[in-house]
């Protein structure tokens, strides 16, 4: 691998560029932010926990698609963990430079409007997979290879998330990734089937009480964009397909609370002190009370539970992910395993071990042993069965 660019250097690019420089030893990393002092502290990261060969950095305005295409020239793969806001800009951008893609995905419009891309894709001759995150992205290779096994399937059922392990009250819980993510998985429609139809459902409804391996006993509910393009790609052949979120007892109450009552509000508000916009104060005050204060330990994981018929029998599937927070470099597990499967993705395109063209879904596009085999070299406890 000669040259990457990391587009966005964010909580996820810590993950994504570490592992990418650790397997993938490109001779040169690019760092692309719109603010340089998140650059120099990625830089100072992956320099104190790999030996890259080179790392550089420039100012890139993620929503300029020449200026990112001008980037990209010249590298063999763009690495985009920047905002999902921006995702369709740098798909644009990747294709008028004719270099691959891997991203973080998180915001179903914006992959269906990638996807829509892909025979522009083709006419370039790259590959760009969208969505390479935990939920989604390692969900859909899940989900992806359990259908690669059945003829068709009666019920799928994902429960994923990342939370604390020593979770200290009044939440129980702290930020792993950008709270404006956050805040959309808690606010925004997710596709989800029922019956063999796709219907729509608002999140934080249908909160049941589970009891998981490793965690035990905690919440699960809907999050915005958690199936992303499963609905789609698997309609006709998954008659009940889920996704629930996980938090400890208590966090989704309080969430909950503040939606309903306007604290996720974009509409600007009148006070004695002024105009000001609800979600903006909400993301002010908690990013600075729910960021780690250093020292917690997380856990991220995955269980899909897949039931369905094969030649005729049926059969039940189950896949099991887990993964750690790592006291040596400091990366939470959601890190690990966001950050971590954007670059085994991409590396998998740099190999030529993915080799179709266009724009793809992980589920269709990322081979799925592979795959599983690569996250257990990374230290990923993966269980897989089938009775």
């Amino acid at each position: 691998m000669k040259k990457v660019l990391v587009i966005g250097c964010g909580m996820q690019a810590y993950g994504a560029a570490l592992d990418l420089i650790k397997f993938g030893n490109p001779a040169e990393v690019v760092l692309a932010d719109a603010f340089p002092e998140m650059s120099h502290k990625l830089k100072a990261f992956l320099e104190k926990h790999t030996q890259p060969q080179k790392l550089t950095e420039m100012k890139l305005d993620a929503g300029n698609i020449n200026a990112t295409a001008e980037a990209a020239r010249g590298c063999d793969l763009i690495l985009n963990t920047a905002p999902y806001k921006y995702a369709v800009d740098i798909t644009r951008a990747a294709i008028q430079a004719k270099v691959p893609m891997v991203d973080l995905g998180g915001d179903t419009d914006m992959v269906l409007k990638q996807l829509a891309l892909s025979d522009e894709a083709k006419a370039a001759g790259i590959t760009i997979i969208p969505d390479c995150g935990m939920g989604p992205g390692m969900t859909n290779i899940t989900v992806g290879h359990a259908m690669e096994i059945l003829d068709s399937a009666d019920t799928i059922i994902t429960r994923d998330g990342g939370i604390p392990m020593n979770a200290q009250p009044p939440l129980y819980y702290h930020l792993v990734f950008a709270i404006e993510t956050l805040t959309n998985e808690y606010t925004g429609m997710t596709t989800q089937m029922r019956n063999g139809k796709m219907f729509e459902i608002a999140p934080m409804t249908e909160i049941e009480l589970c009891d998981l391996p490793v965690v035990g006993k905690v919440e699960a509910t809907h999050g915005m964009g958690m199936l992303s393009t499963l609905p789609w790609t698997y309609e006709g052949r998954i008659k009940n397909l889920e996704n629930k979120f996980v938090r400890h007892p208590g966090n989704l109450t309080f969430w909950k609370t503040l939606r309903d009552t306007g604290f996720f509000s974009r509409e600007e508000i009148k006070t004695e002190n002024g105009m000001f916009q609800p979600r903006a104060i909400t993301k002010a005050v908690l990013e600075k009370f729910l960021m780690p204060k250093g020292g917690e330990k997380d856990v991220s994981f995955i269980q899909t539970i897949s039931e369905g018929t094969k030649d005729g029998k049926k059969v039940t599937l189950e896949h099991w992910i887990c993964d750690y927070s790592d006291e040596k470099t400091g990366l939470t597990s959601m890190q690990r395993t966001t950050g971590f499967t954007a670059s085994i993705v991409g590396q998998m395109i740099v190999s030529g071990r993915l080799t179709a063209k266009g724009v793809l879904p992980p589920e269709l596009g990322v081979p799925k042993m592979p795959f599983f085999e690569d996250i257990q070299k990374r230290g990923f406890e993966f269980k897989f069965t089938q009775r």
